[in-house]
């Protein structure tokens, strides 16, 4: 498999109200879990409740729970590894099943290589399948995550 390079991107998160009034239906929405769980959120520099993710866009707050920084979200970090192997399966592929265990997190600024390697082929139930170890690691070489497929691929025979 070729090596895939992810490199997290700085984001800011902002919605626009529309003629649905989708932003008072996300106030209401957050109000509501807010009475329900007054400890769901965390009070900012404003002591204003704000929501427990700003670590992975806000580095003074993650500082404050112990990491060097903002970080990535780990789910993504699972889509980069499923992103390889849809990559290298191609359209005539099934990504049949996928794992992911993240190790680590990403501050601001890493840049993550993943590769993967082709463990074992076999043929399950009439299906063609690979199953592939990947493993994602830093540009320090610290392992960020790792993960396994089962890839279902068309038979070079046809059969």
């Amino acid at each position: 498999m070729a090596r895939y390079v992810a490199v997290p991107l700085k984001f800011t998160a902002g919605v626009r109200q529309s003629r649905l009034g989708i932003v008072d239906d996300i106030r209401r929405a957050v109000q509501g879990a807010r009475r329900a769980h007054p400890g769901l959120a965390i009070k900012n520099r404003f002591n204003i409740p704000d929501c427990p993710e700003r670590v992975h866009w806000e580095d003074e707050f993650a500082r404050e729970v112990g990491v060097p920084g903002a970080y990535d979200y780990g789910p993504e970090r699972c889509s980069w590894l499923t992103h390889q192997c849809t990559n290298w399966m191609g359209d005539d592929g099934f990504l049949y099943k996928a794992k992911c265990q993240i190790r680590r997190h990403n501050p601001d600024g890493d840049v993550i290589f993943i590769d993967g390697t082709v463990t074992r082929k076999f043929v399950e139930d009439g299906k063609h399948l690979v199953e592939i170890s990947q493993k994602a690691t830093t540009h320090r070489g610290e392992l960020s995550a790792n993960g396994s497929a089962i890839v279902q691929l068309p038979s070079r025979g046809g059969k």
